[in-house]
């Protein structure tokens, strides 16, 4: 058995599954952002530490397993969020997340020493923004100066949770990728933005993904009643170990995950046609394999927030904030396709790909007197299904074959949500029968770590099952095409003013 995590934007998932890929226990850990000012988002790193454990403590007694035979542990979490530990291991103030967008003076000065076309060479990222963890760093040197003195440690959050476990400082460049630090053609971090932060000596040492790191601390194995001899294993990105819980390891399967982001993952073969075409790329869990990774910074957090501030009576009636989504598609599903001609920029933390636009804002266009509630909640559904088909339009572009999207992550439980996409996009959305991919990503790792299964492939045909499959209504498809002409045209407009009116 193996013991998983998965440390999101806005939760923790714990869960432990078999050899088999069977899921014996899950356990949801949520939290707060804390927002001090506009665009700017934190979190405490013991706020992540606290959850995982309590998400280890529940999942295991959840399980009615004995822990001792629980072989191994791994995880995954969000990328770009940076944590700055002191030397006595303490965090010196709150973690950077991945959505924060205060790095902008310092994302004008980059661009001026390093071009886009470099750093894309070199990251993999197709654009410098804000969100790359090199920024975030650069902002706290230059604002402040006393914390940044004291800094001895900087590491994204799965890091952070492999660090607390192990007392072993050590990442991976699927992990690192994204934080503008890393060269991911050369293997190394990147001199030409770790230099001039002078943080050469605190960062981790780069290992592969699937490394064993080693055993947990015994103060830590004894509290969750593991094995002394429980290994941990080293992780990665959420959304690799999505795609590879989804089976997603050779060309011609797209995955997408709607969860706090929009996250869509391809595999390749090799740089090339990558390179050709602009693509966002990361080095994939797969030995020798690429994993095309655009995404978009807002989506399923769009429908969390409408949640949380229209949607109090749908959380009574439900009596559980996760159940009151039911309650809200059933509001959603009141409203047509197309929404009556509602539709939402969903730009709440900014655009990423493909508009690559740091001032872009959240915009609801074509409001009458018609729309209700349940416009406003489809339209957040739509929205994120246009963003969707805007990112597979540009991967159709570059010649890559799709023949379906393989859907995860809390939206997928959704058939509106799933059919909307299908309609949109005009591809079959097949849902996953293990919903918590990314955590199957981590057992997968695991097996194959501790010799159960010879390699990734083989233990992804033993552990992966497809579920139920969404193909597109051909009723829907004008409809769409022209509330998606309307989209891309809306952002194209407003463009300008964005940027003009910013702050």
């Amino acid at each position: 058995m193996y013991l998983t995590f998965d440390v999101g934007t806005t939760s923790v998932k714990a869960a432990l599954f078999d050899t088999r890929g069977r899921l014996l226990s899950k356990s949801i850990q949520n939290y707060s952002l804390d927002t001090p000012q506009v665009d700017w988002y934190e979190v405490d790193p013991m706020v992540y530490w606290q959850a995982v454990m309590r998400g280890f403590r529940e999942t295991i007694t959840g399980s009615g397993v004995d822990p001792k035979r629980i072989r191994a542990l791994c995880g995954c979490s969000q990328g770009e969020t940076v944590v700055f530990l002191d030397k006595k291991d303490r965090s010196l103030r709150p973690a950077i997340v991945w959505i924060d967008n205060r790095a902008r003076e310092e994302t004008e000065e980059l661009k001026a020493r390093i071009s886009s076309e470099e750093f894309y060479r070199s990251t993999g990222c197709v654009e410098i923004e804000p969100s790359w963890s090199a920024l975030k760093i650069a902002w706290l040197k230059k604002h402040e100066a006393e914390n940044f003195r004291n800094v001895d440690k900087i590491m994204p959050v799965e890091d952070y949770i492999v660090y607390t476990l192990t007392g072993r400082f050590l990442s991976t460049p699927t992990l690192m990728h994204s934080t503008g630090l890393f060269d991911i053609q050369a293997g190394t971090y990147w001199s030409k933005t770790v230099s001039p932060l002078q943080i050469e000596d605190k960062l981790p040492q780069i290992v592969e993904v699937g490394s064993i790191v080693g055993a947990l601390k015994p103060s830590l194995a004894d509290e969750l009643g593991l094995s002394r001899e429980t290994v941990v294993v080293k992780g990665a990105m959420d959304q690799t170990l999505s795609a590879v819980g989804a089976g997603n390891i050779h060309p011609g399967i797209v995955t997408e995950t709607t969860g706090t982001a929009l996250a869509i993952g391809v595999t390749a073969d090799s740089v090339e046609a990558i390179h050709a075409n602009s693509l966002a790329h990361q080095p994939h869990a797969v030995p020798g394999k690429y994993l095309i990774l655009p995404y978009a910074q807002t989506s399923g957090v769009l429908y969390k927030w409408f949640r949380d501030v229209f949607a109090g009576a749908e959380v009574r009636a439900a009596g559980d904030p996760e159940k009151a989504y039911e309650e809200l598609n059933r509001l959603a599903a009141t409203a047509p396709a197309g929404c009556d001609g509602l539709v939402l920029l969903p730009f709440f933390a900014g655009a990423y790909i493909p508009e690559n636009d740091m001032y872009a804002k959240g915009v609801w266009y074509g409001i009458t007197l018609k729309h209700d509630r349940g416009h406003f909640a489809r339209s957040i559904l739509e929205s994120v299904g246009y963003m969707l088909r805007k990112i597979l339009e540009m991967i159709q572009a570059a010649n890559i074959e799709m023949e379906e999207v393989r859907s995860m992550g809390g939206a997928a439980r959704s058939d509106l949500w799933l059919q909307i996409k299908a309609d949109i996009c005009g591809l079959p959305m097949v849902r996953m029968l293990e919903e918590e991919t990314s955590v199957l990503g981590c057992a997968i790792l695991s097996a194959v770590a501790v010799k159960d299964y010879g390699n990734i492939e083989e233990a992804v045909a033993a552990m992966v099952k497809t579920g139920k499959t969404f193909l597109p209504d051909s009723g829907h498809r004008d409809c769409y095409d022209h509330r998606f002409q309307l989209y891309r045209q809306l952002y194209e407009t407003l463009k300008p003013v964005f940027r003009q009116y910013t702050g």
